[in-house]
């Protein structure tokens, strides 16, 4: 659910002297360094998320089938993983402690990646994870996400809290009568990129999942769940890769749906607020910046306002 964000300007004054021409080449890679900075600051967002995401919720479909989790009959043990390239330690399972350990070298999903590292899973809270109220924690140690085609890769360290709202009904839920509804809180978590750079985020969001028996489909929201910084509806805040603070505001909670592709957007608002400026995320339009007229979107729009400078660039997902 991609968004946290650096937009580096490269002058905010120009020494006097310079030419006109010498203003109007600055002006242009100011321009140029923004566009690329807010590109990679919301590629940042959507790669830790959807990657996050993703992992949660194979995670909450494996303990469905797993004994002191999910399962209420059955051996203690557990014979195989549903996670792709992932196997499970169980050792500790009496204390309601999982270890997931991904192998690094499996291709998985679409575009095809490779996960390595380990996350702990400890039930804090509940008999079990599909019980209202239910509290999990993950502890994500050196767990990386590598995309295969070029190699670019994201790395997570620290924790992070899934409170199970709803609680797990999957009768219901197949027959679209009960959606699943989770409030997550993480703190301090150190990102890593493929250069070396690092990002440290933080995130309170509620996600709620529901599902259309007649077109099986899967319906994805979410809206942030906190204030912080004078702001309401912040999902994301923190320091990102190019070393300043960013706070993460929902204008209107963001949808998708596994017809078009859980991490491409149909609709939704989100505002990066930036030491530079405040940069406005409309999801969901056309080539043209417009909201899309079709049943999958091509992209989302970025609008910022810097130095009374107004512009705005649309990107595809």
């Amino acid at each position: 659910m991609k968004l946290p964000l650096h937009l580096s300007i490269f002058a905010s004054a120009f020494i006097l002297g310079f030419s006109t021409s010498c203003k109007k080449i600055a002006e242009r890679n100011e321009k140029a360094t923004l566009n690329s900075n807010v590109n990679q600051h919301n590629t940042d967002a959507n790669n830790a998320k959807g990657g996050l995401d993703q992992t949660d919720s194979e995670i909450n479909k494996a303990l469905g089938d797993i004994p002191s989790f999910g399962k209420t009959e059955g051996a203690e043990g557990i014979l195989s993983s549903p996670l792709c390239g992932c196997t499970i330690d169980s050792s500790q399972i009496a204390q309601k402690i999982l270890y997931f350990n991904f192998d690094g070298t499996t291709p998985c999903f679409s575009p095809s990646s490779t996960r390595s590292g380990q996350i702990k899973v400890e039930l804090i809270s509940g008999n079990n994870w599909s019980q209202q109220g239910a509290i999990l924690k993950e502890t994500f140690i050196n767990y990386k996400i590598t995309r295969l085609f070029d190699n670019r890769s994201i790395q997570f360290n620290g924790v992070k809290n899934l409170t199970n709202i709803n609680g797990n009904n999957w009768f219901n839920f197949v027959l679209g009568i009960s959606n699943l509804k989770y409030k997550e809180r993480m703190f301090n978590m150190a990102v890593l990129f493929d250069n070396n750079q690092s990002a440290t985020w933080n995130s309170a969001r509620i996600t709620e999942w529901s599902y259309v028996p007649s077109t099986t489909q899967i319906n994805f929201a979410a809206s942030g769940d906190t204030a912080i910084n004078g702001f309401s509806n912040v999902d994301n805040w923190g320091v990102n890769r190019f070393g300043d603070t960013f706070t993460t505001y929902y204008n209107a909670p963001v949808v998708s749906n596994t017809y078009c592709g859980l991490w491409r957007f149909n609709a939704g608002e989100l505002v990066h607020n930036l030491p530079q400026g405040e940069f406005t995320l409309t999801l969901g339009v056309d080539q043209s910046g417009n909201p899309t007229p079709y049943t999958c979107a091509y992209g989302y729009k970025v609008a910022w306002d810097v130095n009374g400078n107004a512009n705005s660039i649309v990107l595809s997902y």
